[in-house]
């Protein structure tokens, strides 16, 4: 259910899908290998998921839908990467289901522990 406080929650959710969207785009289209330094795409990696599941929870704020979405964020994320393996430029890595993984887990403790689980309604407030 989302939250009741959110006057725009379907404009947010749009946005969301949106996110998600580009994800799965940008996850999955074929370009040329990049060979980042020193494993820096887990960064990128953990950064999208982070938003990914941080924008997501602004819109839930139960605790049980919360780890619903989790949960089915870390297996878009296993799956995104099981059909890169399919891929002919992508490749299958362990690595990067971790980094996904890890964005989602400190989202979620962000979100579930902290204020920032509140940024949309708090945006909303002040300047809606």
């Amino acid at each position: 259910m989302f939250d009741p406080r959110l006057q725009e929650r379907y404009w947010w959710l749009g946005v969301g899908i949106v996110w998600w969207g580009l994800i799965a785009f940008l996850s999955l289209v074929s370009t040329p290998y990049i060979n980042m330094p020193g494993n820096t795409d887990k960064l990128y990696h953990a950064a999208g998921y982070a938003v990914l599941m941080g924008w997501w929870l602004q819109l839930f704020p139960q605790s049980r839908t919360r780890l619903l979405l989790a949960a089915v964020f870390i297996l878009f994320g296993v799956a995104i990467e099981v059909v890169q393996s399919f891929e002919p430029l992508r490749h299958f890595d362990v690595l990067d289901m971790l980094a996904n993984s890890s964005g989602v887990f400190i989202a979620w403790l962000l979100g579930s522990f902290t204020p920032f689980g509140q940024l949309l309604y708090r945006f909303e407030k002040r300047f809606l």
